[in-house]
């Protein structure tokens, strides 16, 4: 028996697009075809090998020092086109279990192994005892001001839903303050 390369997939390739074309953004969705696409990314994210070995260690160090007074930086490092932005796109959105336009939740649209699905549920709880589940994620780069400091902090306060700019976010926790 001769088989090709699509009769060895559970989906054929041929039969649908990749909306993400194959790189993962960490950003915010913006339009319908940005909601669409994250939840293509969330269906189709295989949890295995390093993947769920990285999810494993990021979820296990964060839950083994919630009691702590410092939580251990998760940094996830790797070569041009191994993943790591699609790995971080699709764990900001397990984090916090996040409801998409669909009235989908990202957890219930991911294939999870039992263990991780453990740990997303001790994060829930978690996070329901001490006031709730937070997240910010981003590509680091040095941005239009050409200060990492500041790129950084763009994130920060996007992920705390704060005006990026700097100057508009302050003045937004001022006034919330």
């Amino acid at each position: 028996m001769h088989l090709t390369n699509k009769e060895v997939f559970e989906h054929d390739p041929t039969k649908g697009d990749i909306p993400n074309l194959g790189v993962a953004k960490v950003k915010n969705p913006e339009d319908p075809g940005d909601w669409e696409t994250l939840e293509w990314e969330l269906r189709s994210f295989v949890c295995e090998g390093e993947y769920e070995r990285g999810l494993e260690r990021i979820l296990d160090q964060f839950l083994s020092h919630l009691s702590q007074a410092e939580q251990p930086a998760a940094w996830v490092s790797g070569f041009f086109g191994s993943g790591k932005s699609h790995l971080m796109r699709v764990l900001e959105y397990l984090w916090r279990d996040y409801t998409l336009p669909s009235k989908a939740s990202a957890r219930a649209l991911a294939e999870l192994p039992p263990d991780i699905e453990r740990h997303l549920a001790e994060l829930s709880t978690a996070g329901k005892r001490e006031g709730g589940l937070w997240s910010a994620a981003g590509t680091l780069g040095s941005g239009a001001s050409g200060s990492a400091r500041l790129a950084f902090l763009s994130g920060i306060f996007d992920g705390g839903g704060l005006p990026q700019q700097y100057a508009p976010g302050r003045l937004a926790i001022w006034l919330r303050a």
